[in-house]
């Protein structure tokens, strides 16, 4: 479901991201490695947030070079530190992710944000949310659109307990038909998930 090979990445004249491979079925990934090591640039580049400078990356099948719309429209990225979109209420937030991925909320979304209290904070503009509200809003968004792939850096980072414990069981049981790829450093929650670690270092041809 998630493949990438020889991707590159350099910003001016640092290079952060060489030779990078993996092949990776339905499961869940633990992405381990010290700071500074490139595993959130790594995301961005599979997600399409930032463009490789070389090597090929498929998303469930689909080439996120040569089909771009395709291959994002099977993955969905949470990034550590969400985007602030100060004025759009979490509603308006989720129906734009919705309207991207050009499908409805579904059951499931309207679930897990129950699960996650966002109820309450649904018509309140993101800039007035808590980070950690923010966060969970963004987690709640990666389910729209039934993902193949789901990319997610330090993912349990401004969650309280309760919030922790209940993306865990979300991702555990996503991981029986996606690939959960996520980098964390909190072994208790990726253990909690049934991740199985990889290091980055690893990654290679």
């Amino acid at each position: 479901m998630l493949c990438f090979e020889n991707v590159s990445k350099s910003y001016g004249s640092r290079t952060v991201l060489q030779g990078r491979t993996g092949r990776f079925a339905s499961g869940a990934y633990a992405l381990r490695g010290p700071n500074g090591i490139g595993k959130s640039t790594l995301l961005r580049v599979l997600a399409g947030v930032d463009e490789a400078d070389g090597g090929d990356i498929v998303i469930d099948g689909h080439s996120l070079r040569a089909q771009p719309a395709a291959a994002k429209g099977r993955l969905a990225y949470a990034p550590d530190e969400c985007p602030v979109y100060p004025f759009v209420t979490g509603r308006e937030l989720l129906a734009f992710v919705a309207w991207a991925k050009g499908c409805a909320i579904p059951d499931k979304v309207v679930h897990i944000v129950e699960r996650f209290g966002l109820d309450r904070h649904l018509d309140t503009r993101c800039g007035a949310m808590s980070l950690g509200t923010q966060k969970k809003l963004m987690l709640a968004a990666a389910w729209i659109g039934d993902p193949a792939v789901l990319l997610l850096d330090e993912p349990s980072n401004g969650l309280d307990a309760d919030a922790r414990a209940v993306l865990a069981a979300l991702l555990a049981g996503q991981r029986e038909t996606s690939v959960v790829f996520m980098s964390t450093h909190d072994r208790a929650f990726a253990d909690a998930v049934g991740a199985t670690e990889v290091e980055f270092e690893t990654l290679t041809g």
